[in-house]
């Protein structure tokens, strides 16, 4: 573009004009450049016709070092994916499936309550402060509702027992969304505002994570009703898959004899099926390691390299810039508008 202050130099103005606009021009033409794949490519031949050996020397490939890390990044991404899904198939939706079994098993008991006049030894708790702790309930969520009616009274009763529900047990990483999910706004920093998101085969998130969220995070743990590891509130806000009802009379392992009077057998298959969702759950924290449990499994040991390249990668990309640092042409173009204006000052 020909410099509009070309023939308009007899004044402070238009000296000030012809040197901006120059000054402008160069100034884009240099930063188009760094934004180019190869920045300075090919370089100059120093002497005219030089030797040929010359000329192949000068001709080197340069190592795809961005692309190298990247690779590397998501090899020991995949490791870290494959894991989780082991853990998440072999440990926690068959956690889940014997928590629905627990479900069902009380959702057909608590049908088989009379809702008039249900004898003592079929009814449930009446206060939440004598719940006991199953180990499969989420207990800040029990609570009390009316199940049936005494009508020997005048007027009838209603007849309160308590309940409380049951959430699947989860995988929970702790990630940090900006770096998770290759975000490079102004006010993105790739260490902040971590939070707890829960980790699935079934769920999908973004970037290198658009697949599923397997891999993600800096660290993953198991979190279940027996030990949240700081990610409740993630555990809380999944469907729940029932209720479980606190049956009255004695209890055996935290399970009220109540239950067997309207369903023989249930407070011997639930004890059960808690047993075995125990046993689950320390087998999948010893998969895990640290810091829920102290051995040398180190998945989330593997995890922290993984954070580590994924970083590398994060800032590489941060550094790779599409647009120019300062708005060259729009000075380019506003000194071309005003080039009349600002000829005329001679000041």
């Amino acid at each position: 573009m020909a410099n509009p202050f070309q023939d308009k130099q007899d004044t402070t103005g238009g000296k000030a004009g012809f040197a901006s606009f120059n000054e402008l021009t160069s100034d884009k033409a240099y930063d188009d450049e760094t934004l180019s794949d190869n920045p300075g490519a090919p370089l100059p031949i120093p002497v005219p016709n030089p030797p040929e050996e010359f000329i192949q020397g000068r001709q080197v490939d340069k190592p795809d070092y961005e692309g190298i890390q990247l690779q590397k990044f998501k090899d020991i991404k995949k490791t870290c994916e494959a894991m989780d899904d082991i853990l998440e198939r072999e440990y926690i939706d068959i956690i889940n499936s014997k928590k629905t079994q627990i479900v069902s098993i009380m959702t057909e008991a608590f049908g088989a309550i009379p809702t008039i006049n249900p004898l003592t030894t079929q009814q449930l708790i009446t206060t939440p402060g004598s719940a006991p702790t199953t180990g499969v309930v989420y207990q800040a969520g029990i609570s009390t509702f009316v199940y049936a009616s005494n009508t020997t009274t005048t007027p009838a009763t209603p007849i309160v027992g308590v309940k409380g529900p049951i959430y699947p047990d989860i995988l929970a990483a702790f990630h940090y969304p900006a770096l998770s999910n290759g975000d490079h706004g102004e006010t993105d920093l790739p260490l902040s505002n971590g939070v707890f998101t829960r980790v699935s085969r079934t769920i999908t998130g973004s970037g290198e994570y658009s697949g599923s969220n397997l891999g993600i995070g800096q660290t993953i743990y198991h979190s279940g009703d027996n030990d949240y590891a700081g990610a409740t509130s993630v555990v809380t806000s999944q469907t729940s898959l029932g209720n479980f009802y606190f049956f009255g009379g004695t209890e055996t392992n935290n399970i009220g004899a109540n239950i067997d009077v309207v369903r023989a057998g249930s407070s011997t298959s639930i004890s059960n099926l808690i047993t075995e969702i125990n046993d689950l759950r320390n087998s999948l924290r010893v998969r895990i390691g640290p810091p829920q449990v102290n051995n040398n499994a180190g998945i989330n040991t593997l995890r922290s390299s993984k954070l580590q390249d994924e970083l590398a990668v994060w800032y590489d990309e941060a550094g790779n810039r599409t647009t120019n640092i300062s708005d060259f042409q729009g000075g380019i173009d506003a000194l071309t508008g005003l080039a009349s204006s600002i000829s005329q000052y001679n000041g």
